[in-house]
């Protein structure tokens, strides 16, 4: 029997994260009906909670993650292997290893990957790094030890691609569009009186990465009154993470009550924690769509939606410049004054229709490459 396991996923309730492990468990019950599939997931219940395909789900000894951080480096690893004692059991030599979650090697815990790596080698297990993006100032001597004992990356966006080749990293590296492009959006009723509507995602995180205190819920304030005033537009406010520690809903509820009465006649809020293939399906619905969330925007851009991205990281640029959407990027940092998304969003909605023609253009090409990753599991 084929066994696979996906490790490095955060839990449902980033959709983000949902949408590429359930498009990859998806591919695998494809091409192998008979697979079993092993799931490492940091959040057990959540993958539960939204019925995830695999065989056996598996979780880090949670007690370990605190004693973890105030450790040596040389401890780290010791300790990693302790907290994902389970899942590395599961591993042999007719295992194939699918290292999932996008940005993983953007942040410093990315170490806890190198385990997985180290008994993929022991075993002669198969392993990939599965639609990745990683910052290249992130990229260190350690890092590209771990990069290479992959038989294949899978990048999935050029900036990376470019950074890697640079590195001279020796594993095979194929640059694909996250798989979470051909995710299938699943209907939502959602109500609207105008013939327009655009969606709006407002996370935490960028909060947490402005320059100037408040000025990221000043810009979005300015957009919605952009929107109202300059559109015949009505707004929906979307979430796509529900983390506990992280949950797009707090600061879309946080925007909400900011506003006027006669703007929230004017607008909606999401306030449910849905599937991501539901929230594609209501970001489907808009004529355009702000978003500080990566795989939020890979709903628009998947859907022929124009968006706009409030970003943070090396993702969501390789993704936008990939798709000749590189001008609609606004970098979080440099959002000094109170009407810069307000500006980019003009700029998007003079140019909607075009940018859709241009998505929709880029979807046809990517339907098609997507099918690639059969090749690599």
């Amino acid at each position: 029997m084929t066994k696979f396991l996906i490790y490095g996923h955060g839990g449902a309730y980033n959709h983000g994260a949902e949408a590429i492990t359930r498009q990859t468990i998806s591919l695998i019950r494809n091409k192998y009906p008979e697979s079993e599939i092993i799931l490492s997931t940091h959040f057990q219940q959540q993958d539960e909670d939204f019925r995830i395909d695999a065989d056996i789900l598996t979780s880090p000894d949670a007690k370990l993650w605190e004693k973890e951080k105030s450790e040596s480096p040389e401890k780290k690893n010791e300790i990693a292997r302790q907290m994902y004692a389970e899942a590395l059991s599961y591993i042999d030599s007719n295992t194939t290893l699918l290292s999932v979650g996008g940005d993983n090697y953007c942040y410093p815990t990315w170490h806890r990957l190198a385990v997985f790596q180290e008994r993929a080698k022991e075993t002669g297990a198969h392993s990939v790094l599965w639609g990745c993006s990683i910052e290249p100032v992130a990229v260190s001597t350690d890092m590209i030890k771990v990069l290479n004992t992959y038989d294949c990356i899978l990048v999935r966006e050029g900036l990376t691609e470019n950074a890697l080749r640079i590195h001279r990293i020796k594993s095979e590296i194929v640059l694909l569009p996250d798989i979470a492009f051909g995710l299938k959006p699943e209907f939502y009723q959602i109500k609207k009186s105008a013939r327009s509507l655009v969606g709006i995602n407002f996370s935490p995180l960028i909060e947490r990465r402005e320059k100037k205190t408040g000025i990221i819920l000043e810009n979005m304030k300015k957009l919605v009154r952009c929107i109202l005033n300059e559109t015949d537009s009505e707004i929906v406010l979307i979430p796509h993470v529900i983390m506990p520690m992280d949950n797009d809903i707090m600061a879309l509820n946080k925007l909400y009550d900011s506003l006027l009465d006669e703007e929230k006649r004017k607008v909606m809020i999401i306030d449910e924690n849905l599937t991501a293939s539901q929230y594609k399906y209501i970001i489907a619905c808009c004529d355009a769509f702000i978003t500080s969330r990566t795989h939020a925007s890979i709903a628009a851009y998947s859907s022929g939606v124009p968006c706009l991205v409030i970003g943070y990281s090396i993702k969501s640029k390789g993704i936008a410049i990939d798709l000749g959407m590189g001008e609609y990027i606004v970098n979080v940092k440099d959002i000094l004054n109170s009407e810069i998304i307000a500006s980019y969003f003009r700029a998007l909605w003079y140019e909607r229709s075009k940018l859709k023609g241009l998505l929709t253009n880029k979807m046809k090409s990517y339907r098609e490459i997507l099918e690639l990753y059969n090749k690599y599991c």
